[in-house]
């Protein structure tokens, strides 16, 4: 990813919420949940934890990445 926006994640505050152009396809954006490992470097997996959900939507809407209709 790269990262154009992110933010201390409210379930967790060592763990950011990322946004930003996709790896795999840069016409594409997406979501991350991130957190560090003892040496302060960025890790993630594919799972994330649920209640983070809400932020990670919240975020991508106020960064304008989703609308709701």
């Amino acid at each position: 990813m790269h990262l154009e926006f992110s933010e201390k994640a409210k379930n967790d505050p060592n763990c950011e919420i990322r946004l930003g152009e996709a790896s795999w396809d840069s016409s594409k954006k997406s979501v991350k949940y991130t957190w560090f490992d003892i040496n302060g470097k960025a890790t993630r997996g594919g799972e994330f934890p649920v209640e983070a959900l809400p932020q990670m939507l919240d975020f991508a809407i106020r960064k304008g990445y989703i609308k709701l209709y």
